[in-house]
This record gives structure tokens, sequence and C-alpha cells, in this order.
């Protein structure tokens, strides 16, 4: 009995260690993990409300409002040339949470994509579908934020968010 006290506390001290040890790990991912998710959350709900913001200039103006140049068979919001001044809306000097640039959207005239008939007065319009009221329209919006992202290649982490509206215009 006289010599086994010893090793058995060293054991006991080194199971105790490690779990210790283990406990720690596991904190420092939880908190990673977290701080992964809070900066999801936070970048989905500023590139939300850039959407809203875009939709109710639509919705406000759709006969005044910056639309992107789209080519045939691509989507606007793919084309980079569509993300300058010129072809979006940018909301510069406008700051949100964890965005780090200028949040900005692009609107996409998707009155094409109508399918008639929806007017039941008859009204013909010129659009690219016959048989559809010129009055219908349709329009994609894509908004886009910016973060930093260290953890990434290039630093920037971008989030995207989509909608389409129809309106009634007249």
């Amino acid at each position: 009995m006289m010599g086994v006290v010893l090793p058995v506390v060293l054991v006991i001290l080194t199971v105790l260690t490690a779990l210790v040890v283990m406990q720690v790990r596991r904190a420092t991912v939880d908190e990673r993990l977290a701080g992964y998710t809070r900066e999801a959350i936070m970048l989905d709900s500023a590139t939300q409300t850039v959407l809203r913001w875009c939709e109710w200039r639509v919705t406000t103006a759709p006969m005044e409002t910056v639309i992107a140049t789209s080519v045939p068979g691509k989507a606007a919001w793919l084309d980079s040339d569509n993300w300058k001044d010129t072809n979006s809306m940018n909301f510069t000097g406008v700051s949100l949470p964890g965005v780090t640039g200028d949040p900005i959207c692009v609107i996409e005239d998707a009155t094409c994509e109508l399918m008639p008939p929806i007017s039941t007065d008859g009204k013909k319009g010129s659009a690219c579908n016959t048989g559809l009221d010129e009055r219908w329209r349709k329009f994609r919006i894509t908004a886009r934020v910016q973060t930093a992202a260290p953890d990434l290649p290039g630093g920037t982490r971008t989030l995207f968010a989509q909608s389409e509206l129809r309106l009634y215009t007249d």
C-alpha cells in the first residue's frame, strides 16, 4: 500500500487535466460557431433590409427606377458590369451593422417572363409576349452586401438576396 498512492493521484490528475483541456477546446469551437452564426444572421438582416429598400423604390416609382442591362440568356445580377453605379442602385454612405462596403441593388426588368393572358379587358401590349397588358410589369431585384472576411481568400464575404415584384402600373 505504501507506493500506490502516488501513481493513483498522478493518474487522477492526468485524467482531470485532459478533461479540462477538452472542455476548453470545446468552448473555443463553440465560440467560433456562435461568431459565424451571429455574422450570418447580421449579414442576412442587412441584405434583407437593402432588398426592402429597393422594393420600396421600385414600388413607388417603377418607371423612373434604374434598370440593369441584361444579356439574353444571362441573369443581370451575374454580370459584373451591372454592379457599377450606372446600372445599379447604390446606397453610398449608408452604414449597416457588420457591412463594410456600400449596400447595392441590381434591378432587372423581367416583364418578358410574364405569361399572357393577364388582363381581362382585352388590352394588348407591345411587350415581349403577345396578349400582355402593357401595364403589368415584373422586376427582379437582387441586393448585395459585403463584409471583411480575413478567413477567406480575397478577404471579402458577399451575401445576396433576391425577390421579384409584379406590379400593375397605371
